[in-house]
């Protein structure tokens, strides 16, 4: 390779870390950007599951400390008293014929970064066979099962598109049609993610036992209530993700832009290095 004199090393080298201090600058800006909409966003959501859409509806106390005070005529009850608690396995993965020819969705920690993502999983990373169903404790849980982790990563939630089975380290709620709606657990869900964490009883690895899993309360409006937040809490935060969308761009653009600016400075292609 051509290697310049030094002189002009080191103007390359005082241009470079100018040049990239700058963008680098840039690019911390809309990282804390992006950290203040998703306090906004966490904001919105604990609002409207706590609170409700009317401001001056008249409340009273929980008696939850996440919750605080709730609107009057919303109830306070175990997650578990409108949805029923599920939970996996993982089939023996020392037998081959339970691996083989997997086709059936099979949710486990290894889709965290979706299920910390989207509000919906349509696929998993790992499948299963009806074999490896058959013999574990797993089941196939139908379409439209809230489900979250309850190991490392505590809370990361989602809804399934269609029918999976989940990994001992999945809980799934099968919501009561007449009394929640998925999405407004997945929000409620959203919106606890505190309380999820106190549940862990400072465990170094981060588990919540089933036992405290059954004893999650939540506040819970009429149904037509319910439509009305998720119509809300899905509006907002469609703009909230069209924001995020456009500052990721911007940065993946800045750093675009921080290579080419090093590649052509070192290449010799800038020859104004002030």
């Amino acid at each position: 390779m051509t290697i310049p004199p030094i002189d002009t090393q080191r103007s390359i080298a005082k241009f470079l870390d100018e040049k990239t201090a700058q963008i680098d600058g840039l690019i911390e800006k809309k990282r804390a950007l992006l950290d203040r909409l998703a306090e906004k966003r966490q904001a919105l959501i604990n609002r409207a599951v706590t609170k409700g859409l009317n401001p001056d509806a008249p409340m009273k106390p929980s008696g939850i400390d996440w919750l605080g005070d709730i609107p009057a005529h919303w109830e306070v009850l175990p997650v578990k008293r409108v949805a029923k608690l599920e939970s996996g396995h993982t089939p023996d993965k020392k037998i081959d014929a339970y691996w083989e020819g997997c086709e059936i969705p099979w949710v486990s920690l290894n889709d965290t970064a979706i299920l910390r993502e989207a509000d919906y999983i349509s696929d998993t990373t790992f499948k299963i066979n009806e074999l490896g169903l058959a013999n574990s404790s797993a089941r196939l849980l139908p379409a439209r099962a809230v489900v979250f982790t309850r190991d490392a990563t505590i809370g990361e939630s989602a809804i399934t598109t269609r029918p999976m089975a989940v990994s001992q380290h999945i809980i799934a709620w099968l919501c009561h049609k007449d009394r929640v709606i998925p999405e407004y657990l997945l929000f409620t869900i959203y919106g606890m993610t505190g309380e999820l964490l106190r549940l862990t009883n400072g465990s170094t690895i981060g588990t919540i036992g089933l036992g405290d899993v059954k004893s999650i309360r939540m506040a819970l409006p009429p149904i037509e209530e319910q439509k009305a937040i998720i119509a809300t809490i899905a509006a907002e935060k469609s703009k909230l993700d069209e924001v995020v969308l456009q500052i990721h761009k911007s940065s993946e653009q800045l750093s675009g832009y921080r290579a080419s600016i090093v590649t052509a400075a070192v290449t010799g292609k800038i020859t104004d290095l002030q």
